[in-house]
């Protein structure tokens, strides 16, 4: 299946936006382009997956005061740019890509 160049780049957008403006980005896909599968489809995932790194960015926030944030920390900054990159290869390449935390219970 192949989608048009515009949508696959609007929905690689949405995944690199974890760069910059990682909540914003993928909400307004999602409101301009929800008639769209392919982007919806990304939009979803990269919020819960910019929610996700967002959260567990805070929780090694705190974990510092016990040391243990300061190995957690690295660690979640890490899978993010693995996996975002993940993301933009499989996006690039017309694939429904799912992130390892999304569980698939987001579509």
């Amino acid at each position: 299946m192949s989608f048009s160049t515009e949508n696959r780049w609007m929905a690689v957008l949405a995944h690199v936006s974890a760069f910059f403006l990682p909540l914003i980005i993928p909400i307004i896909l999602l409101a301009v382009k929800s008639d769209d599968p392919f982007v919806k489809h990304h939009a979803k995932q990269a919020l819960v997956f910019h929610l996700f790194l967002i959260g567990a960015g805070f929780v090694a926030t705190i974990l510092m005061v016990v040391l243990i944030g300061f190995l957690l920390a690295p660690a979640v900054g890490l899978f993010g740019i693995i996996f975002t990159i993940i993301a933009v290869i499989r996006t690039l390449d017309n694939e429904f890509y799912r992130y390892p935390v999304s569980g698939g219970w987001v579509d």
